[in-house]
């Protein structure tokens, strides 16, 4: 990379703080922040935290080597009445921030450090993670400094899917939508996640875009996956919590319609895993005998290394859902959703099988007990996987977005 690119300062804002890494979401900002290092940019960061991460952001930032500035969260039950009640009069007065999500980037103490640092740093560009911080960008636009938006899901559709069409979630949507054409209108380039959200945004108004899949996902292609002959074959299903709503659905689909009809088609031939925190206690009695729960895997990588099949059912929700990725990057043969492919390139029966009904998932799990057939799988997943979404091609993404510069 040439010197004069090294030098670019980059201002990032993002939502919740990303360390510790627990979750995809987690994963993805932190390893954000790797890349624009590795690519020699000068970066500084602005990050929501709650009060018990506001330690952790100065350890991060000796660690990086970087300024990070930790913004608390307001929450509203900490008010008082009398500031209770202006703040949700300002929310009504104005059908742009019925969506709470993005009000909260109103709040002055992000407005002040924000525009101090486009003062004082004087960024080439400003990178934002996520759609709903779209309230900062006027003042980056006052400043003639360009807005690089990374979107992880067009949130709008992604928010009907998952808490449905009430009246109130109805008007939250009409938010939410206009949120998303103002984060068009004033982004200077915008990442979606997946080619399918990209031919979202480009349909509603996006004249620069680029596909910028999950930002961790060349750490699972390096190593070669061991295919096992055996016996019993473990399959798992990897959520990474239930309390949100996909998820949740996904694992009642799982134990009450998949794994009891395999087990009648194919006895004895499957042991069936369950990862992810805050299972619901409602799942406690669903469990058959050859059904483990695990909880929250602190170490994949060991858990992952005697799993034989990804069992990845996907419902609803947007965005580029890692359940699905993570284990086909890693040469895990894999049964999925069509849906949740999202535009990525995957070719049923090449790369993975897909699936929609539960006769179907059932199906393809009776057809991976062939051994060859989940070797193939495997090697031609992890073919792709290293072309599509290999670190080169991941920061070459990043590095073009910043041309706008």
């Amino acid at each position: 990379m040439n010197k004069e690119k090294q030098k670019k300062k980059i201002l990032i804002v993002m939502p919740r703080f990303p360390y510790p890494v627990t979750g995809a979401c987690e994963q993805d900002r932190a390893e954000g922040l790797n890349i624009f290092l590795e690519l020699g940019y000068e970066i500084r960061v602005i990050t929501k935290v709650s009060p018990s991460e506001e330690g952790q952001t100065q350890e991060v930032s000796r660690n990086l080597g970087i300024k990070i500035f930790p913004i608390s969260y307001k929450f509203t039950r900490n008010l008082s009445s009398g500031k209770k009640f202006l703040k949700n009069l300002k929310r009504v007065i104005n059908p742009l921030f019925w969506d709470g999500a993005s009000y909260e980037y109103r709040d002055k103490e992000i407005v002040d450090v924000f525009k101090r640092e486009l003062d004082e740093f004087k960024p080439d560009a400003v990178w934002v993670e996520y759609t709903t911080l779209w309230p900062l960008y006027k003042y980056a636009k006052r400043r003639n400094v360009p807005i690089i938006t990374r979107s992880i899901n067009f949130e709008a559709f992604h928010f009907l899917d998952e808490d449905g069409f009430g009246p109130i979630n109805l008007l939250k949507f009409i938010s939410k939508f206009f949120g998303e054409i103002m984060t068009i209108r004033k982004s200077d380039f915008l990442l979606a996640i997946t080619p399918k959200e990209e031919r979202t945004y480009k349909k509603f108004g996006a004249k620069k875009t680029a596909v910028l899949p999950l930002r961790a996902l060349p750490q699972f292609l390096a190593e070669e996956k061991q295919i096992k002959d055996k016996e019993k074959l473990n399959v798992f299903f990897m959520g990474s919590t239930y309390n949100v709503s996909h998820n949740k659905k996904a694992l009642e689909k799982v134990v009450k319609e998949i794994i009891p009809l395999v087990n009648k088609k194919y006895p004895n031939k499957f042991l069936f895993h369950i990862t992810g925190g805050k299972l619901p206690k409602d799942f406690d009695n669903l469990f058959s005998d050859n059904t483990t729960y695990h909880g929250f895997v602190p170490d994949r990588d060991i858990f992952l290394e005697d799993m034989d099949i990804a069992l990845t059912p996907s419902l609803f929700g947007a965005g580029m859902q890692q359940k699905i990725f993570e284990p086909i990057a890693r040469g895990i043969p894999t049964v999925a959703s069509t849906r949740g492919l999202a535009g990525y390139p995957f070719k049923d029966k090449e790369h993975l099988l897909l699936a929609d009904t539960a006769e179907d998932f059932a199906q393809a799990l009776g057809e991976m007990i062939d051994f060859n057939k989940r070797k193939d799988l495997s090697l031609n997943a992890k073919e792709l996987c290293r072309d599509i979404f290999s670190e080169g091609k991941i920061k070459e993404v990043v590095a073009s977005s910043l041309e706008v510069i």
